[in-house]
């Protein structure tokens, strides 16, 4: 489980530029530590696992964001971050090729690949994802890694808190315009975007026009 908080800033009339802000803050009891094959599981909360097959298996955390329409994201920036580093030196089970549960193949392991552990990883703390369109409203999504793992020290590094910005410029995104929505049919909409998004107190000022 990880706590989340959001707040969008846009430029005035969004004449030129905006910037989407966004907080995730993780608790340090969630991190958990575990064996397997003789290395080091990570797992914390809700977060997914990294998915480049042979890169250390730390969790990921894929957060969504509303955005205002017509507003492309070009980046993102870590304005601040908490670190702390988990003492003790392990080698992280590395993340494996996705397999079907009804595959009955044997299992093949694979090894670490040195071109992900012989630094940190992952590289960025926060990196942004897809941006597409939900009913209408336009959504962006954020990677944050609350674990980063350092393979030459063989040291987890813990982040309790992430605070990122997307920078957005104006842009035709191709969005299909939604129908008329009904007052009752637009509260369903609303409430199901504000339920998955960072910053749900945006949903009605970002809502499709």
């Amino acid at each position: 489980m990880f706590r989340i908080f959001g707040a969008i800033l846009t430029a005035a009339a969004l004449a030129a530029a905006a910037t989407v802000s966004g907080e995730l803050v993780f608790e340090r009891g969630q991190l958990t530590l575990g064996q397997m094959d003789g290395m080091t599981t990570v797992s914390l909360g809700r977060c997914v696992s990294a998915w480049e097959t042979g890169a250390p298996a730390v969790p990921i955390a894929v957060a969504q964001l509303v955005v205002p329409q017509g507003m492309k994201v070009t980046g993102v920036r870590l304005d601040a971050v908490e670190t702390e580093t988990i003492p003790g030196e392990v080698d992280v089970y590395p993340v494996q090729p996705p397999r079907a549960l009804s595959d009955p193949g044997p299992f093949t392991y694979v090894p670490p690949d040195p071109r992900y552990y012989g630094a940190v990883y992952p590289g960025e703390v926060a990196t942004a994802g897809h941006q597409g369109s939900m009913f209408g409203y336009n959504i962006a999504s954020v990677f944050v890694a609350p674990v980063q793992y350092n393979g030459a020290g063989r040291t987890l590094v813990f982040h309790p808190r992430v605070r990122f910005t997307f920078d957005l410029v104006p842009a035709d995104l191709g969005y299909l315009r939604p129908g008329n929505r009904s007052p009752e049919a637009r509260r369903r909409v609303e409430a199901a975007v504000a339920s998955i998004v960072l910053n749900p107190q945006d949903v009605a000022a970002c809502a499709p026009r």
